[in-house]
């Protein structure tokens, strides 16, 4: 920096302004990542609810053969 006024003003509004555009780029890539994470968030529920209804579908069809074999066994 030199020892004048102007050249450390100027010194001064670089330095701020690599600093903003670093970071707008970091919060760039946040965005991204937290982008990614939502979707993969939305994909596990979607599959956890299909799992569920699955097992509650088999369960209702081991329920099903248990009362028929009971049913058979009298």
């Amino acid at each position: 920096m030199k020892e004048n006024g102007n050249s450390l003003s100027q010194d001064t509004k670089a330095y701020w302004k690599r600093r903003a555009l670093k970071a707008e780029a970091e919060a760039a890539t946040w965005r991204k990542i937290r982008s990614v994470d939502n979707c993969m968030e939305m994909q596990i529920v979607t599959e956890n609810a299909a799992l569920r209804v699955a097992v509650r579908e088999i369960e209702e069809a081991l329920s099903a053969i248990r009362s028929g074999m009971e049913v058979e066994a009298e």
